[in-house]
C-alpha cells in the first residue's frame, strides 16, 4: 500500500459518519427494514428483538441507534449509508449481518425490487464471496418459504 493510498484511507475513516460498529450493525439492518421507503411498527419491534438477542447489544439502548440511522440514511441516501456503515463491520461478522439483513429483507416472504438493490449493494459492500452469498441466500429463502405477507 502506497502512502498515498494509506493518507486516502486515513481521510476517508475520518470522514465517515458512522462511528462505531453497533452503529453500522444498525444501520444495515436499519436500511433493510426501510428499503421500500415504509417502515411498519412490526419491522421495528422485530428488528429490536433481532438486535436484543445479540450478546454485543445486551445493555445498549438501540433508540439513538435507530435515530441516528434515519438521519445518516436520509442525508447520505441508502447506498452510500450501506457503505458507510460495512466499512467498520469487522470480517468475522459479514457473513451473520448479512444473513441478518436477508432475514429481515425476506421475513415477508417476498422480494421487491428495491431489496434486490439492497442485497446486491450489501454483498458488494461487504466485500462477501459469491459463493457464500449464495448459500446464505438460499438457506434465508428457504426459511422464510410461504410466510405471510405483513399487512
Amino acid at each position: 500500500m502506497s502512502l498515498s493510498d494509506k493518507v486516502e484511507e486515513n481521510n476517508n475513516a475520518a470522514l465517515n459518519p458512522v462511528t462505531s460498529e453497533l452503529e453500522a450493525w444498525v444501520g444495515i439492518l436499519y436500511s433493510c427494514i426501510s428499503a421500500d421507503n415504509l417502515i411498519k411498527d412490526s419491522e421495528t419491534a422485530s428488528l429490536s428483538k433481532l438486535l436484543y438477542s445479540k450478546e454485543r447489544f445486551a445493555g445498549i439502548d438501540i433508540a439513538p441507534l435507530y435515530a441516528k440511522s434515519y438521519h445518516l440514511k436520509t442525508e447520505l441516501g441508502q447506498l452510500k449509508y450501506i457503505g458507510a456503515c460495512c466499512e467498520l463491520i469487522n470480517e468475522v461478522d459479514k457473513e451473520t449481518v448479512f444473513a441478518l439483513a436477508l432475514e429481515i429483507l425476506l421475513s415477508d416472504g417476498l422480494l421487491g425490487e428495491e431489496e434486490k438493490n439492497v442485497i446486491e449493494v450489501l454483498s458488494n459492500q461487504l466485500k462477501m464471496d459469491t459463493g457464500m452469498t449464495s448459500k446464505i441466500i438460499e438457506v434465508i429463502f428457504l426459511k422464510n418459504k410461504g410466510n405471510l405477507k405483513e399487512i
